[in-house]
This record gives C-alpha cells, structure tokens and sequence, in this order.
C-alpha cells in the first residue's frame, strides 16, 4: 500500500459528532467528550480510491484544490475518516457519524458544498461499513 500523506504533528480535532465515544491505542486517542487525537507518523491515503503510478502519479479520487493551509481540501477530513475506519470495529461509533466529522472537516477546510455533499454521500454509500458502533447484539 502506497501512503499519500504522512502526520508531521499532531493533530487535535473536537467534534460533537464525536461525543460518547472513547478509545485509544498508539495511534490515536478519543475522548468521550468528543476529542480526537492522531499522533504524528500516522499515514494514509487520502480520499479512496486512489492508486498511485510510476513516476509519482496518482490516479483516482481527487483530494480537492488546495485550501488556504496550502493542503487539499480533503486533507484533514480524509486523515481523521481513514483513522476512524483503520479501527473502525474496535471504536464505538456509528458509520453515520464517521461521515458526518468528514463532511464537518471538508466544510472546516472551506469546501464549497457540492463538495461536502457529493464527498460525503460517496463515502456513505461505497466507504467501509460495518463499524463497531452500528454491530447490535
């Protein structure tokens, strides 16, 4: 697997989206009141599917134009999704909730919101299911 970014800092982001819900392992910490911890060396691919070709390429989901921070759109939103979903059967949380701190951080960023919308539908419907917050007993 080829990582697209990778966390020089940590990174802290609170959100109600988040509220009740508690884990931590080396890579991340969640609070129950709705704080996420990513530490730095943490590595993802961005916003899927993506691949990457020779010569440094890559082919697939756009990450957005660049923001303000002088990152994709998507950097942030893509980071926290893909943390939640890397541990997506041992966190608590709702599959629902997942898209919703992704399009609360697209909108963060300064996405427009066709690309909120159209972002976070197409992570609804053909991003990972099955988290540990929607298993009943």
């Amino acid at each position: 697997m080829a990582w697209r970014y990778r966390l020089d800092h940590p990174y802290l982001h609170t959100s109600p989206h988040l509220v009740g819900v508690e884990y931590r392992n080396d890579w991340i910490d969640i609070r129950p009141h709705g704080t996420i911890l990513i530490q730095p060396g943490y590595a993802w691919d961005g916003c899927s599917p993506a691949w990457r070709l020779p010569g440094g390429l890559w082919l697939g989901t756009p990450d957005g134009p660049l923001g303000v921070d002088g990152r994709p759109l998507s950097y942030h939103a893509s980071l926290v999704h893909d943390a939640l979903c890397q541990w997506k059967r041992e966190i608590p949380i709702r599959q629902r909730a997942t898209v919703r701190v992704f399009a609360e951080l697209l909108q963060l960023a300064g996405a427009p919101p066709w690309r909120v919308w159209l972002y976070a539908s197409a992570v609804a419907r053909l991003g990972p299911q099955g988290f540990g917050g929607d298993v009943t007993m």
